[in-house]
């Protein structure tokens, strides 16, 4: 009689999909060698392939926080929750050595720490491989722009509070594709300084191909959503700012009157099969009507010899090391831009310079393209990591020229070789006469290139 109801129950707990009793407590797992724990909340109401949430302490903080998500939304949701715990990290700005992250925007022992919780988990409850979402509070928020930079195949979606990447934790802004992501911070916070905030938005936004302009909803005395909506292939990026909010890991002062909740409901719309663009690496949407580009650091002018210029070397002193960059990995890109004269261009040309400012500093694009039309100009970043400058010119007085639909993607090596060959002979004004190497680079005419006289190519060499 016991067992047949016993077996009853069981059936009955399968049949309603609760598959789990409620576990709240420390996990302590081996990574590389190294001993690492974190807290694990599967609550009773989880079912069949739940998504599971990562929620990150900040410096000096602990798994057993349970910051910035928090239990009673996970009880709510049916979510797993797991909690890393940070190994000690000297900071410089604390002058001690405390549990935190290495949030630097490269791949590092946390992030091994991370992906190894994940299978942890997956040994004992079943997950939603496509619903695995990171969240973090201060440093724990700098280390979820991190994970979103390096681990955007393995999270859908991200959000921080009162976090994003200062100092020592200049962001890589370079990551494998786009992402959503949603941002809450205090206008009082003098900690993770409020007023840097909008040069990790631009870079963001960027670097995701995200509309600039966004839809503002202003709550007098209480907060400002501003929702910067997707373009093609990209995801939309979300920021709260709260009037009377300091460096804090919760506030109610969001439309669910919960910030935790607030990242649940942003977070669990997205899917790691959403589509995107696999290759994009840089859209700025210089075009959208309303850009103020000179306050998101672009130099356009479509009247000056200087036509278009982005990123230069910075001065960190001041500014928590936040500045608005453009950063490449190691690889093979194409550059895409769109020069439009406003009067006939016929036969003209403007100058494309693409020149790294770190390491050696080498020019990897320097070439002249024709105007009107759009042209995809391929380079190889063979150095590894960078920040680069780019500049548009010209050297011709017969009219402003407009340049706008600038991208940067990634390509395969065919791509690459197709794109060498398809601008290996630029066009020239009449009555100028230049060599090109093969990259379409000008070249001193005893290289081997292709030697245009007149408009004409007359040798080959």
């Amino acid at each position: 009689m016991k067992r047949t109801l016993l077996v009853l129950i069981t059936l009955t707990f399968v049949a309603l999909g609760t598959w789990a009793a409620k576990v709240s407590k420390v996990i302590n797992i081996t990574v590389g060698g190294q001993a690492r724990k974190y807290w694990l909340h599967v609550p009773n109401n989880v079912k069949k392939d739940a998504p599971l949430v990562f929620s990150l302490h900040g410096t000096g903080g602990s798994c057993e926080n349970k910051s910035p998500f928090r239990t009673d939304v996970a009880d709510k949701v049916g979510c797993i929750v797991v909690y890393p715990h940070g190994e000690n990290v000297f900071f410089p700005f604390f002058n001690s050595t405390l549990p935190g992250w290495h949030s630097e925007g490269v791949h590092s022992k946390d992030i091994d720490f991370f992906k190894a919780i994940i299978e942890d988990v997956a040994k004992n409850y079943s997950i939603d491989r496509k619903r695995v979402y990171c969240c973090g509070f201060s440093n724990g928020g700098m280390m979820t722009y991190t994970v979103a930079n390096v681990l955007p195949d393995v999270f859908a979606a991200f959000a921080s509070i009162s976090g994003f990447p200062i100092n020592e934790f200049h962001l890589h802004h370079s990551g494998a594709r786009p992402f959503p992501f949603l941002h809450i911070h205090g206008k009082q916070d003098n900690l993770v300084v409020y007023n840097h905030l909008y040069k990790i938005v631009d870079n963001t936004l960027a670097h995701n191909g995200t509309w600039p302009i966004p839809e503002v909803t202003t709550y007098a005395g209480k907060y400002k959503k501003s929702v910067y909506p997707a373009t093609e292939g990209s995801f939309p990026y979300v920021l709260y700012e709260v009037d009377n909010m300091g460096h804090a890991d919760f506030t109610d002062q969001t439309d669910d009157k919960n910030s935790a909740l607030t990242m649940w409901n942003f977070m669990s719309q997205y899917r790691l099969s959403d589509a995107r663009c696999e290759t994009l690496r840089w859209r700025p949407n210089i075009h959208a009507e309303g850009f103020d580009l000179k306050r998101h650091g672009f130099t356009v002018n479509p009247k000056s010899s200087t036509l278009f210029t982005f990123g230069k070397d910075q001065k960190t002193d001041a500014n928590q090391n936040i500045y608005h960059a453009l950063q490449l990995e190691k690889g093979k890109y194409r550059l895409t831009i769109n020069a439009q004269g406003e009067e006939p261009q016929e036969g003209k040309t403007i100058k494309v310079r693409l020149q790294k400012l770190t390491g050696n500093k080498p020019n990897v694009v320097n070439l002249s393209i024709g105007i009107g039309r759009e042209i995809s100009i391929p380079f190889e970043v063979k150095d590894g990591w960078g920040e680069y400058k780019i500049t548009i010119t010209h050297a011709f007085a017969e009219g402003p020229v407009n340049i706008n639909g600038i991208e940067i993607h990634t390509v395969t090596d065919e791509e690459y070789d197709q794109l060498k060959t398809s601008i290996a002979a630029p066009t020239l004004a009449p009555g100028t006469s230049a060599t090109y190497n093969l990259s379409g680079q000008k070249a001193l005419q005893t290289a081997k290139g292709i030697h245009i006289q007149n408009g004409r190519k007359v040798i080959k060499k």
